[in-house]
């Protein structure tokens, strides 16, 4: 009897998260589903996850069976690793709601759902792996096999979220031929764990700590953003801990130390947190990746610089990683578009690095999807600082398809050129912040390097190293602040970039974040200072003409209406450089994001019209 009624609340489950997803789904849904009583419910499990849970290990086993007892393939590697991925797709499609819930609804549980998941990845590995061993030698390397595995359950997982099983079948044949790809008789080998590991984490870095109780005098925005600050670290630690879609607001405000009422004045709702604690890490991440390979002439150089500067941010940040690469799915259904959004936006610069004669269309998005997998098995095991280490391994994966195994090893064997030490780059950035405070306080024919050195606690020979004079400071400060700011709007431009108005909207607030994160940098961007005139205008020509290059081939021009759009964009920057120069004269730089609703109405509005520049203007920050 208890069988029977266990396996009746598994087909419930099974249907119910399909229609309605995790969080929109009680035990009374589920108990009426499967006909039995709440009591029969609770004597069989303590609750909905481990109900969830149970259901999907009974749904993988079932699967497991049946794939290991099919017949092992011969012939070529493609048609080897064909035949499994085929098996695969026969098992999807014989359930697809039971498929759907091991691959998509089950992270919603949290941490046990995301191992559910991580399961399933090694288990395909493993498949795969079996079929690309020959004489008891593997021919794949294992990065390949892990991102070959990754990235077909991410095809599949996207074709189960679209309804759209028919192209499952040819998805096969093609993940396959890209697979043969990475045939070798010498696999490169994956980097060791090191000897001492730092245990994983269970949540993102300690969040600011709480302000003093009672009065203490701290200026009113202060208090805003250290709270806000609170929140979004709570956002990683919660993620970590619970999984976000099955945790409460009552545990998001546990964690960051604060009220009901001071949640509710930044957000809306603890999905909008969330929201906005992601693309704040993808954000960065993309800029960082963006701007990397930007400054490079070929593809090679492009595909370098953007996995050092990937792996080198991520190794940095251990809980944006963790939150990026590991935890999102735990959002649920809420988090899936701005997971998506972040995907294709990578997918657009992985379609430029992997194209090529005879490349499967579907390719890039698969290689992004299965990186994500293999970094996040390195973060959750504890490896986070060891990523820069993937370098070779991963700049192999992504040039194999367009230009072939051999030459890809060759480039991802070649010594990167010498970064600048690290203490060389901190110079730098200390010697700008002190040399743009210093020229907004005094005025650049009295600003010195040799006093900006001093106060910045940088060497004397290292700041003329790195600045030929004051002016060269002033112009290399400037040129650095504005072309980041360029990168990180077009980067959040292009999480939306299927909606234009939206796009906009959202790299307005990324540049207005920017902005107010910057305050010292930005003073100097609107200083009257006249020695700075010819190297403000020609920033301004240079970076307005990147920008719209970066994101004018994604609009189209049915969904604008300025009839001349540079010279338009050029008109809407000098007003957000006016607002920026009243909020520097009035020292509150930090204050701007809050004028980003009356900004975006009026940036947006003579590109989209008036209703347009209105339905997105209350949209959800997308990077703050």
């Amino acid at each position: 009897m208890a069988a029977q009624q266990r396996a009746r609340l598994h087909e419930a489950v099974v249907d119910l998260l399909a229609e309605r997803g995790y969080g929109a789904t009680t035990v009374k849904d589920l108990t009426n589903a499967a006909g039995i009583s709440t009591i029969t419910f609770y004597d069989l499990f303590d609750g909905k996850p481990e109900l969830v849970l149970d259901a999907c290990d009974a749904i993988i086993a079932s699967a497991c069976a049946t794939l290991q007892a099919r017949p092992v393939a011969g012939g070529e590697l493609r048609d080897r690793l064909a035949t499994v991925l085929t098996a695969v797709v026969e098992t999807i499609l014989a359930r697809p709601d039971a498929a759907r819930l091991v691959l998509v609804e089950v992270a919603a549980v949290g941490q046990l759902g995301l191992a559910r998941r991580r399961s399933l990845t090694a288990g395909l590995h493993d498949l795969l792996r079996g079929a690309a061993t020959v004489d008891g030698s593997p021919v794949m390397s294992d990065a390949a096999l892990t991102v070959l595995a990754g990235g077909t359950l991410a095809v599949f997982d996207g074709h189960l979220r679209a309804g759209r099983l028919r192209p499952l079948r040819p998805a096969a044949a093609e993940l396959a031929a890209w697979g043969a790809m990475y045939e070798t008789s010498t696999p490169r080998p994956l980097p060791p764990p090191r000897a001492a590991l730092v245990p994983p984490q269970p949540g993102g870095p300690p969040s600011p700590s709480p302000l003093p109780r009672g009065r203490h005098g701290l200026p009113p925005g202060y208090v805003r953003r250290h709270q806000r600050a609170r929140i979004l670290e709570a956002v990683l630690q919660v993620s970590a801990e619970h999984g976000f879609e099955a945790a409460s607001v009552r545990e998001l405000l546990v964690a960051a130390g604060v009220s009901t009422e001071a949640f509710y004045e930044h957000f809306a709702s603890k999905e909008e947190a969330w929201a906005i604690a992601f693309d704040q890490a993808f954000v960065e991440l993309f800029a960082a990746v963006w701007h990397a390979a930007l400054a490079e002439a070929d593809r090679t150089a492009k595909v370098t610089s953007g996995v050092d500067a990937a792996l080198g941010l991520l190794s940095s940040d251990p809980g944006h990683a963790r939150l990026l690469l590991a935890d999102a799915p735990s959002a649920g259904r809420p988090g899936l578009p701005a997971i998506d959004d972040a995907l294709r936006a990578f997918t657009r610069l992985a379609t430029g690095a992997t194209a090529g004669p005879g490349v499967p269309k579907l390719v890039p998005a698969a290689i992004v999807a299965g990186i994500v997998e293999l970094l996040a098995g390195w973060v959750l095991d504890g490896r986070t600082g060891q990523l820069p280490e993937l370098h070779a391994p991963l700049v192999e994966v992504i040039l194999t398809p367009p230009l072939g195994l051999a030459a890809a090893g060759r480039a991802a064997d070649a010594i990167p050129s010498a970064a600048e030490p690290a203490t060389g780059r901190d110079d730098r950035r200390l010697l700008m912040d002190a040399f743009a405070q210093a020229v907004v306080r005094d005025g650049l024919a009295a600003t010195r390097l040799p006093d900006v050195a001093q106060q910045a606690g940088v060497e004397l020979d290292v700041a003329n190293a790195l600045f030929a004079d004051e002016l060269d400071a002033a112009t290399q400060t400037l040129n650095a602040w504005a072309g980041q700011l360029v990168v990180i709007a077009a980067g959040a431009f292009l999480t939306a970039a299927g909606d234009p108005p939206l796009a906009a909207h959202r790299a307005l607030e990324a540049a207005l974040h920017h902005i107010a994160r910057t305050p010292a940098l930005s003073a100097l961007v609107v200083t009257d200072e006249p020695g700075l005139v010819p190297a403000v205008s020609a920033m301004r020509t240079r970076y307005i003409s990147l920008f719209f290059q970066l994101i004018a081939v994604q609009v189209p021009a049915a969904d604008q209406r300025a009839g001349q759009p540079l010279a338009t964009l050029e008109v809407v920057l000098d007003g957000v450089m006016a607002v920026l120069r009243r909020y520097a004269q009035q020292d509150r730089i930090a204050e701007l994001p809050g004028e980003l609703p009356t900004l975006g109405l009026q940036c947006l509005t003579p590109f989209f019209g008036a209703d347009e520049a209105r339905r997105v203007a209350g949209s959800p920050a997308a990077a703050r």
